[in-house]
């Protein structure tokens, strides 16, 4: 009820220039999942990729960066990774490489008010001398709100204990954290100017996934749509692309469930209509590694890469037509029609290096026995 009734002294935004997808073919695509948080193993991964160097400059050269989004809740250092990302954008362009970093429903979430899963850590972040009084004029502010439009029997007793349970609700760091993410905050404005959508060569890369049922939008019309809604305000969110289940934020379609011929034509037929080869997704942390599906159309790059899941440790290499896997800081190639492996074969090489090995051992048995049904119900008599 009183969303947006922070209505202090807004931070100032910073504006960054949108990195969308410049480049047609960029010599070598980097893609990185999830990061929730993590700032430490973001930086590790950054490192291992060859982008950053011990002290976090870019050295990717001509590289195009992708992180697909999701990088505040779940961890604490939320605020570190975008002031990162924010410089590297900067630094790249000027060495010839690209940052582009999508909007996830979490990054979503957080501009909008919704802050089911922020980590008490993310309001300490933003914790400074001027916290107590901006947290009192905040109070003063939900007090005079509540008086005013609530019946005085619904209204609460605004007693010491009432503000003891409100202020545990509300630590110091919290009104600070509200400005910078508003929609004209320092990091809400930049979100605001990221894409949900990117096409990049002849891939494509979105958080959850472009379900069937946004086949038919082009990629500029899905963006338009989401920082549409976005500036609409929270009000009218839960009715629009943001939190549909088959939007673009939030679809897990292509990422669970089997991989059948009917559901490996229905992403064909998807690919086709957007005019790429492949999606890259992340949003569901199946495996510690990059997980190819459905022969290589669907490429999942959330790897758990937060302590909060387990810190899966990988990211996907597009170089040209070769497709790699960063795993525990070796590459191994992803199975393809020129390598002829298979994705047990791959699976395999890359246990002993993973992160959580017994979840690929899961993953691999589960793939056995899928095979070994379909071929069942191949040679049963109708």
């Amino acid at each position: 009820m009183i969303r947006y009734l922070l209505t202090l002294v807004l931070a100032t935004g910073l504006a960054i220039g949108l990195c969308s997808a410049a480049q047609a073919n960029p010599q070598r695509i980097i893609a990185v999942g999830d990061v929730h948080g993590d700032h430490g193993q973001f930086v590790k991964i950054l490192e291992a990729t060859g982008l950053v160097d011990s002290r976090q400059r870019w050295i990717g050269g001509d590289t195009h960066l992708v992180q697909l989004g999701d990088l505040p809740d779940r961890g604490p250092d939320t605020r570190k990774t975008m002031d990162l990302l924010i410089k590297l954008q900067e630094s790249a362009a000027k060495d010839g490489g690209t940052v582009t970093v999508l909007i996830g429903n979490h990054d979503m979430m957080n501009v909008m008010d919704d802050l089911r899963y922020v980590h008490p850590g993310e309001y300490k972040a933003f914790k400074t001398r001027s916290s107590k009084t901006l947290r009192s004029n905040y109070y003063k502010q939900v007090v005079t709100y509540l008086t005013e439009n609530l019946p005085e029997e619904e209204r609460p007793a605004f007693d010491k204990t009432w503000r003891r349970e409100w202020e545990a609700k509300h630590p110091l760091g919290y009104v600070e954290h509200r400005m910078a993410w508003a929609a004209t905050g320092t990091y809400g404005q930049w979100v605001m100017e990221r894409p949900t959508v990117a096409v990049i060569g002849n891939s494509l890369f979105v958080h959850g996934g472009i379900s069937p049922a946004y086949a038919s939008m082009s990629v500029a019309d899905m963006n338009a749509a989401v920082h549409e809604a976005m500036a609409g305000g929270y009000a009218n969110a839960d009715e629009s692309i943001l939190y549909d289940a088959e939007g673009p934020l939030w679809f897990r379609g292509w990422s669970q469930g089997a991989e059948t011929m009917a559901r490996d034509a229905a992403l064909s037929d998807v690919l086709q209509a957007l005019g790429v080869e492949r999606m890259v997704v992340a949003h569901t942390p199946a495996l510690p590694v990059v997980l190819p599906r459905f022969g290589g159309k669907l490429l999942m790059v959330d790897v758990g890469l937060s302590g909060h899941y387990g810190h899966g440790f990988s990211a996907l290499k597009i170089e040209g037509d070769q497709l790699t896997a960063m795993v525990g800081g070796d590459w191994f190639e992803l199975p393809s029609e020129a390598n002829a492996l298979t994705i047990t074969d791959y699976l395999m090489q890359v246990r002993d290096t993973a992160a959580n090995p017994e979840r690929i051992d899961r993953y691999v048995v589960a793939l056995e026995e899928a095979a070994l049904e379909a071929q069942k119900e191949a040679t049963e008599p109708n």
